[in-house]
């Protein structure tokens, strides 16, 4: 046991014991370099120098593997310390506790509870049976998982994953290739010499995982339909378990994206929700029809409707919703558009998330244009989903688009850029007369026009009477903005609006903008900066430059009614 406040490695301080088991003792440890939580797992004595270098073998070859991996459930390996006569594995701190010790300490869970976590467990399963090589992970189990505070499930240990290789062989992350698992959870073909293992024994493992946690009965004492033990539970989910836990892997489902559709609609044949998936396998058809072509294009060999059972709209949507963060949410909207190439959501959910750090970066343009050109033709055919879509994907640029600009830049070319990749995005809106903000996407494209054009305007001396509706745009966005919670969006009209009271008064009276106009913008504007919270320091900067900036603002315009 290693006492509270010893160093490891020199770099890892440990605060705590938090685990411990059969094979090692885990820690608690700050990193003094990094001020940062690890879990630190000490790994039990193994006797011999010979077992020593084979566990560091193993714990090489986990690391390696989990460094190829990216998935949000996957915590990461970062270090390994080693002497002679200790080993220390340092890792992703994860704040929670296993579905074994919840099990333990609380019993069976409810139906709700576990379809939502098997849901999940299909997502990072299905995430490994994807690569290439597959990587089956072969020792699925409630110990091996770990439930945090906000819901979320996070998969450990990985000592005796596999790698599939394209002829079906397979090699163990480490050890000798000998067939391993836990009796009980692993499938009846890990404890056959002679056996092929894949993907469907995970399967079988997360359907036995699913029983115990049910029932609280341990899979090894024999797997038997769940409402034998507990009646309350649904005949679906019943269905489901059995057929994922069948000792034959072909009477198994094929995919864990298969096995979450049917987790996820386990209860669709109960009485109470029989008319329901009467609308819904209306639905259910239409979607298969839609979605041949895109399916076709894609390359797969399945047919249409098998390719759409494996991947159920909804549960990417929920998934997005659940990722912590966004490399995540962005794999799991780019699914749910394959499944409804047509759906505007698994969009609107990105935009939701680039706006929620503030910045809208070329990385996630990339990403986000990507994704949207691959289904362009299908968002097109709906078109007032489709202008809906375009105004908010040109609000996104509009307030919050970096485009990897440089800090020398100043705020007007920063928003010049802004509002430029904005202009195409609201033009196309506003163009759309069944789209309700079709006349709000046409002031922002106004404004944008006036803003890329008015500089060659004036040095060619074609400004004149472009001033005036500029004008009109300016206030109706302060009076829009000031209707909107969103201080982003409320400070940009407040500073845009004031910026140009400060350089076109003498244009705007030219126009036939009135005095008194010009003086309720500049006083409309600054109520709004006022009344705006900053929560940050660039937001508390653009309310600062915009309180700043009234009186300069009012004495613009007021000079330009004093003539010399």
């Amino acid at each position: 046991m290693v006492a509270e406040g010893a160093l490891i490695g020199g770099r890892y301080r440990i605060l705590a014991q938090i685990g411990a088991g059969g094979m090692a003792t885990v820690y608690l440890a700050m990193d003094v370099a990094l001020n940062r939580r690890w879990a630190v797992k000490q790994m039990r004595d193994v006797g011999s120098p010979a077992r020593h270098d084979a566990m560091m073998r193993g714990l090489r070859a986990e690391s390696a593997l989990i460094a190829r991996l990216d998935h949000p459930a996957i915590p990461r390996i970062v270090d390994l310390i080693a002497d002679a006569s200790e080993v220390f594995v340092v890792m992703d701190f994860v704040e929670g506790e296993t579905l074994r010790a919840l099990l333990e300490r609380e019993g069976p869970r409810s139906e709700a509870q576990a379809v939502d976590w098997g849901i999940q467990l299909c997502d990072v399963l299905d995430y490994l049976h994807r690569r290439t090589p597959m990587v089956v992970y072969r020792d699925l189990k409630p110990s091996n998982i770990m439930l945090t505070p906000d819901g979320s499930i996070r998969l450990i240990d990985f000592g005796i994953a596999l790698e599939t290789g394209d002829a079906g062989t397979a090699r163990p992350a480490f050890g000798d290739g000998l067939r391993m698992g836990t009796p009980g959870y692993g499938a009846p073909e890990q404890f056959d010499r002679d056996g092929t293992v894949d993907a469907r024994a995970d399967i079988h493992a997360l359907g036995a995982t699913l029983f115990h946690l049910l029932t609280g009965r341990h899979p090894r004492d024999g797997i038997v339909p769940i409402r034998r033990i507990r009646p309350d539970l649904s005949e679906g989910l019943e269905r489901v378990i059995a057929k994922a836990t069948s000792a034959d892997p072909d009477r198994r489902y094929r995919t864990c994206a298969e096995f979450a559709y049917a987790l996820g609609h386990s209860l669709d044949d109960e009485p109470a929700r029989r008319n329901m998936l009467r609308r819904r396998w209306r639905a259910f058809v239409g979607t298969v029809s839609a979605s041949a072509a895109c399916l076709a294009l894609s390359g797969g060999t399945l047919l249409a409707s098998d390719r759409v059972r494996d991947g159920d709209y909804a549960h990417w949507m929920t998934q997005a919703e659940r990722a912590p963060d966004r490399y995540a949410a962005e794999r799991a909207c780019a699914r749910a558009a394959g499944i409804l190439p047509g759906a505007i959501e698994p969009y609107l959910h990105l935009i939701e998330r680039y706006e929620a750090d503030g910045v809208y970066s070329a990385d996630e343009e990339r990403t986000y244009l990507a994704l949207m050109d691959r289904h362009a033709d299908a968002l097109r055919s709906d078109e007032t989903a489709w202008a809906a879509l375009c105004f908010d994907t040109g609000r996104l640029y509009w307030y919050y688009y970096a485009s990897g600009s440089s800090d020398a830049e100043d705020d007007g070319d920063r928003r010049l850029t802004r509002i430029r990749a904005a202009a195409p995005w609201m033009r196309d809106a506003a163009g759309v007369e069944t789209f309700g903000r079709s006349e709000l996407a046409g002031m922002y494209a106004g404004i944008a026009e006036f803003n890329v054009r008015i500089v060659p305007l004036i040095d060619s001396g074609d400004d004149a009477g472009r001033y005036g509706p500029y004008f009109v745009m300016l206030r109706s966005l302060v009076n829009t903005a000031a209707g909107q919670d969103n201080e982003v969006m409320r400070l940009e009209a407040a500073n845009l609006a004031l910026d140009a009271m400060r350089a076109y008064p003498r244009k705007f009276r030219a126009d036939g903008v009135p005095m008194e106009d010009m003086a309720g913008l500049c006083d409309a504007a600054g109520r709004l900066a006022e009344t705006t919270g900053a929560t940050d320091e660039a937001h508390d900067a653009a309310r600062n430059r915009a309180l700043g900036n009234v009186a300069a603002a009012r004495q613009a315009v007021e000079g330009a009614f004093t003539d010399s």
